[in-house]
């Protein structure tokens, strides 16, 4: 199974209930469309599912037994795009398995927003796939805020192509689902493409998450780097799994991955595995993975100001990551955000501390 560190933890839903819920709050341009309407066959090609990436079990969930999605077309020569998506789960729509398409034409540039939210209540499941083509000179932004309550299993799955002269970048907070897997493939075809992936995670009481981020570098010049900060308390558990790949032929290219994690809790556990592959000599790679308490130097400085020591620790892990949520463009969203990063790790508090 593709998410190997809790495949055994897996539970699917038994039945596969529609969902009823508008998905697409808002949109700037007519090509965004719910896959609840009619497909045209001209994305049939898209839309098609390689054997040899996903697991099986999610590869069927994702094909043939979807019950929402979207598909943005964005025009050629088509600027200051802007899509907001919403996968809500409540009583009435407990189950989300969408099957999405994002295709950005030539020349053009889009920001897309999708967040994940649920009533607190259900016990919900969400399985998602998205497709991303990025054709030559396009620019395309994705925030991705997951807030699901514990209640929801929360599985999500992107593949990305990016052309000559191209850029994708990903902003994935995950702050939600005490069991979650999050996987980026992005394939960067063309010389000059770029793509950044950044990405924020919390674990707190007997969470699991598994992610597993990777970049091919296909293109000269091409640009890649994967970041990643994260939060871990109580008895979580994390697996991050992230590769870059710099394919013959490739020359000029550079990539990096780097993943830090701040253990709250004796019991927590926190596995980073980082590769770097390489087939061409012509190219500059880095990566970098490190796990551990909170400087003693910062908690000195703040607790001499009069911080307690968990508030102290909690303004050490937001500043962590302040970098990553200065992409977000909306400073009412980083806000936001930053509250309930807070109101988490406060709520994760215990007896156990490092």
């Amino acid at each position: 199974m593709y998410w190997k560190e809790i495949e055994q933890k897996t539970i699917f839903p038994n039945q596969m209930l529609k969902y009823n819920k508008n998905i697409i709050l808002n949109t700037s341009f007519d090509s965004v469309k719910s896959r609840n309407e009619e497909l045209d066959t001209k994305y049939s090609d898209y839309l098609k599912i390689d054997n040899h990436i996903f697991g099986e079990k999610f590869l069927k969930l994702s094909k043939d037994l979807i019950n929402t999605g979207f598909i943005i077309d964005v025009p050629v020569d088509s600027t200051k795009n802007k899509v907001e998506i919403a996968f809500d789960i409540d009583n009435e729509n407990p189950v989300i398995l969408d099957h999405n398409l994002i295709l950005c034409k030539e020349n053009s540039h889009t920001d897309i927003y999708i967040n994940y939210k649920d009533d607190g209540e259900v016990n919900g499941f969400h399985n998602g796939f998205t497709k991303i083509y990025i054709e030559k000179g396009s620019k395309v932004n994705i925030y991705r805020i997951q807030d699901y309550s514990k209640n929801t299993t929360n599985f999500d799955t992107n593949i990305a192509f990016v052309e000559e002269n191209a850029e994708l970048t990903i902003i994935d907070i995950q702050l939600g689902s005490s069991l979650k897997g999050v996987s980026y493939d992005v394939e960067l075809e063309g010389d000059n493409s770029i793509c950044e992936i950044k990405t924020i995670y919390i674990g707190t009481e007997n969470d699991i998450m598994d992610f597993n981020y990777n970049i091919k570098f296909l293109g000269k010049k091409t640009r890649g780097h994967i970041e990643s900060k994260g939060a871990l308390s109580h008895k979580a558990k994390k697996s991050f799994k992230s590769s870059i790949n710099f394919i013959k032929g490739c020359q000029k290219a550079s990539g990096g991955e780097s993943e830090y994690v701040t253990l709250l809790d004796k019991e927590v556990k926190a596995h980073s595995i980082p590769i770097l592959l390489c087939t061409e000599d012509d190219v500059v790679g880095e990566h970098a993975a490190s796990a551990g308490q909170i400087d003693e130097n910062k908690m000195f400085y703040l607790m001499s100001r009069g911080l307690d020591k968990d508030t102290a620790k909690i303004l050490v892990v937001e500043s962590s990551f302040e970098p990553i949520l200065e992409y977000l463009p909306d400073k009412l969203m980083r806000e936001e955000i930053g509250k309930r990063v807070r109101k988490i790790l406060e709520g994760g508090k215990s007896e156990n501390r490092l």
